[in-house]
């Protein structure tokens, strides 16, 4: 016996494409701030001045904080959105897209908590009375390295993302296909921080690749898709 609920899922229109878009820029906005907003507090070269800048601005480090962690939940309201927007074209595929994709963001969520650790190891004080002002400095430092490392591993999960979801784009009847190339092509960079120093190299390219994930909101907003034609199964072609 088939339930109902599944027929109502999937018959169940794409998403706008527009919507899409909107919540694409929507989240380049909030990253944007988030940068912003942490802008000049860590020196990755001097313990001591990065301890002081946390501790001197840390309503602003907090706030860029929250404004990471509300981006990180508007790319997994996203991924739900291209999930349904692909899920015509290949329903394994965009599924398994979306899986990399939350993945991706997971981890960055958690990287988020060794970004918080040093307003607490520096503020703490019973870790004042019971280690040198130095050490405290050392291990925030070590701390917001390790959180931008772990956006290396994110940025791996988010290549798998970019691959799949190229390949989607191929096989769309909705998309150009020099898209989905040019998704794959950032895909393939995006691997390249497997081994960091190869990826750190070559950001340039790594930037140029990776730029299509700025095109696709665009097409969407300026061009949209044809929602008829995006229920209909992926061209072979």
């Amino acid at each position: 016996m088939t339930n109902d609920n599944t027929f109502a899922i999937e018959a169940s229109p794409p998403p706008s494409p527009r919507t899409i878009g909107w919540v694409w820029i929507l989240y380049f906005l909030t990253g944007v701030v988030g940068v912003l907003l942490t802008r000049g507090i860590i020196v990755s070269t001097d313990a001591a001045a990065t301890a002081n800048n946390i501790l001197t601005h840390a309503s602003l480090y907090r706030a860029g904080f929250a404004v990471d962690l509300v981006a990180n939940l508007i790319y997994i309201a996203l991924t739900a959105l291209l999930f349904g927007l692909f899920r015509p074209v290949n329903p394994t595929l965009a599924l398994l897209a979306a899986f990399f994709s939350l993945a991706g963001c997971t981890v960055q969520i958690m990287g988020e908590l060794l970004r918080l650790a040093p307003t607490v190891v520096l503020a703490n004080p019973q870790l004042a009375n019971a280690f040198s002002a130095q050490q405290l400095q050392a291990a925030a430092l070590l701390s917001v390295t390790l959180y931008r490392n772990v956006f290396y591993i994110a940025f791996v999960l988010f290549a798998c993302f970019e691959l799949v979801t190229g390949f989607l784009i191929l096989r769309s009847t909705f998309l150009p296909r020099w898209l989905g190339w040019w998704w794959i092509a950032g895909g393939i960079g995006g691997l390249t921080f497997l081994w960091s120093p190869l990826a750190t190299s070559i950001w340039p390219l790594l930037i140029a690749a990776g730029a299509g994930e700025f095109v696709l909101p665009v097409w969407l907003l300026v061009k949209g898709v044809d929602t008829q034609r995006a229920n209909l199964p992926a061209s072979r072609s």
